[in-house]
């Protein structure tokens, strides 16, 4: 008789997961650190408008294309009032590409374990999934909430209903939800597989850092005209990564362009780097990464600076210390626009270099403590797993 050995082989849960920006972002940056380390583990599914995004994705498993998903924000930033009110009318279109998407992952995908959903704004596609979808639904809450006002508080009863398990990026995101939600803290990662030497203050200068994308609301601007002024005096520079974004039609009309004067990037010692696949090169030429926000909100630069020990500079009233603690890990003023106080922070700082090493170090520990990979990876695949055992 002869005897066969069997090998057990550990099977895949099918993930779908619904962006809804095409452009490139910060939530996609966040979103594909995960996925380069949890691809080998899960048959990962996107749902993505068009553009950079689809393209970002296709690595990490199929992508169904959509001309868009319908949204609605409430957000510190984007809730609606005055003329943004119109914005509405694009939201109500975008239903039909919605429920024609439904069609889309029905055709595409044979069985799926959960939905997950990469940002609070989804709500309105999360309500026309739910009536096609029995799979448990994971909503990632990546922007600070406004959960007191008349559409927040409804908002907040619908996720208490149909979702799973929200996960917050940090305290200061999950603070501004209701206590009463099934919500977690999982901060986001930055995968790095070796962190070159760096020096600090090249040719003697002061290295002023701002990477994202380049708008108004933050603070870029300003940043540029204390860097023009103080320029005058002290031996600085300002790096910039990052890129404009696209214009919409409707943006002028309803005051809704965010982009700076290009024309300031023409300024004596700026140098622009445009949008960057590898982030290093522009964090080994910087000794202070600034985001001087107008959404008292953290941008995901300030950790990835601290993996550099490199300390900040934010507009900030106040935080959870999850990836900066003032006068510790950088400096913070408390007011958006705020040019004197910003101008003072960077001064102090072109004068006392021996401060940037210290509170880079600071940052450098804060960060690897609350943003330490293993302990998060643990945390969302705990998730996924718990989610996957239940049904909606």
């Amino acid at each position: 008789m002869i005897k066969t050995k069997i090998i057990s082989l550990k099977k895949k849960n099918n993930i779908l997961i619904v962006h809804s920006i095409g452009e490139f972002s910060g939530s996609l940056k966040s979103l594909e650190e995960y996925l380069k380390i949890m691809v080998k583990d899960y048959n990962f599914y996107f749902l993505t408008p068009s553009g950079i995004a689809e393209k970002r994705l296709k690595k990490y498993g199929h992508v169904i294309k959509t001309l868009g998903l319908s949204k609605f924000d409430n957000s510190i930033l984007g809730y609606y009032r005055g003329l943004r009110w119109l914005i509405l009318l694009r939201e109500i279109l975008l239903i039909f590409p919605t429920l024609f998407s439904v069609f889309l992952i029905k055709k595409n995908i044979k069985k799926l374990d959960l939905i997950h959903f990469n940002e609070v704004t989804l709500v309105p596609t999360i309500f026309i999934f739910k009536f096609f979808f029995k799979e448990p639904f994971i909503l990632h809450c990546r922007i600070l909430f406004k959960k007191n006002n008349y559409f927040g508080k409804r908002i907040c009863k619908f996720l208490k209903k149909n979702i799973f398990k929200i996960i917050a990026i940090d305290n200061d995101v999950k603070n501004s939800f209701p206590s009463n939600l099934n919500i977690e803290v999982i901060r986001n990662i930055f995968f790095i597989k070796k962190i070159k030497k760096k020096t600090f203050f090249k040719d003697g200068y002061i290295n002023l850092g701002y990477i994202g994308s380049y708008l108004k609301y933050k603070g870029l601007e300003d940043l540029i005209l204390i860097h023009n002024k103080l320029n005058k005096k002290r031996k600085i520079r300002l790096y910039l990564a990052g890129n404009f974004i696209p214009e919409k039609w409707y943006g002028n009309i309803l005051n809704l362009s965010n982009n700076i004067n290009k024309n300031l990037l023409n300024s004596k010692n700026i140098f622009n780097m445009g949008h960057l696949n590898n982030i290093q090169l522009f964090y080994q030429k910087i000794d202070v990464i600034c985001f001087p926000s107008y959404l008292n909100a953290l941008g995901r630069q300030i950790f990835e600076a601290g993996f550099y020990k490199i300390p900040s500079i934010v507009c900030l009233k106040k935080n959870s210390a999850d990836s900066f603690i003032n006068k510790k890990t950088g400096l913070s003023f408390k007011r958006p626009g705020d040019l004197n106080k910003f101008e003072k922070i960077v001064d102090y700082f072109c004068l006392n270099k021996k401060s940037i090493i210290k509170m880079g170090k600071n940052a450098n520990y804060l960060i690897k403590s609350n943003h330490n990979i293993k302990k998060n990876l643990a945390k969302i695949k705990r998730v996924y797993s718990e989610c996957v055992k239940i049904k909606r």
